[in-house]
């Protein structure tokens, strides 16, 4: 169920019954060479898509630009400042609650986006807005995790994961004909957060985060994505039987 694709008749006639949105979000930065730039967004959208097809709940328009600022280093990212992240987020919400929304639940891909989305919620909590603010990010999820690391082991990384770029195999394979596949050396660096977009260079030349993205394949992504759907699908079914106060 797509917001895109509804009519503001429609719209109301959900509303009636349910008052749970999901919000696909993420990023467009770089991945190293092996991986998309539209990474990040793609895989929150397939997510949150699959998890509003087996919930019948409305999912609206992905959110594709996030705060990136540390990958602004490599050509092709972009990147919303922590301010305007925080304004976007908070825009967004207050939207849906203006129509009668409740429950508001961002699907998340990147990691940089969770302070200022949280920093959202507490600033509308501050104003009194009553309702559910969450972001999930996906790929935090213990029950991924786990999945992950039967699969790679201690190589899936924190950037540019093989975890990430296999799902992305898996939903644009015509994309990854000419990204590389040979294997580089992983390098583990003990390094303070945040970054600027220097520093994050200097640290990770390639883009990586100690991750190897020549181990991704199809198969792995449709393990990894299944599980990812199935934990948050749970997740959102406990939102939606919470009580609002």
């Amino acid at each position: 169920m797509l917001l895109e694709n509804m009519s503001y008749v429609e719209v109301e006639a959900y509303l009636i019954e349910k008052d749970i949105v999901l919000v696909p979000l993420g990023s467009t930065e770089q991945h190293s060479p092996y991986g998309l730039i539209g990474t990040d967004f793609i895989t929150a959208e397939a997510v949150a898509r699959e998890v509003g097809k087996r919930l019948d709940i409305l999912v609206a328009p992905t959110l594709c630009y996030g705060m990136s600022q540390h990958h602004m280093g490599f050509k092709g990212t972009v990147t919303l400042s922590p301010e305007t992240m925080v304004s976007v987020a908070r825009d967004i919400v207050v939207s849906f609650l203006d129509h009668g929304f409740k429950r508001i639940v961002f699907i998340n891909g990147h990691g940089g986006n969770i302070e200022p989305v949280k920093t959202a919620f507490s600033q509308l909590k501050y104003e009194n807005r009553k309702g559910i603010f969450e972001i999930i990010s996906w790929f935090l999820l213990p029950e991924v995790q786990e999945v992950e690391r039967d699969i790679f082991e201690d190589k899936n990384g924190y950037h540019a994961t093989p975890s990430e770029v296999s799902i992305t195999k898996l939903l644009r394979p015509e994309a990854f004909k000419t990204k590389p596949s040979e294997k580089k050396r992983i390098t583990r660096n003990n390094v303070y957060f945040p970054l600027s977009r220097e520093e994050f260079k200097q640290a990770y030349p390639d883009g990586r985060m100690e991750s190897a993205p020549w181990l991704a394949k199809e198969k792995y992504g449709k393990l990894i994505l299944e599980e990812a759907v199935r934990t948050v699908a749970h997740r959102v079914r406990e939102i939606m039987k919470m009580k609002l106060l």
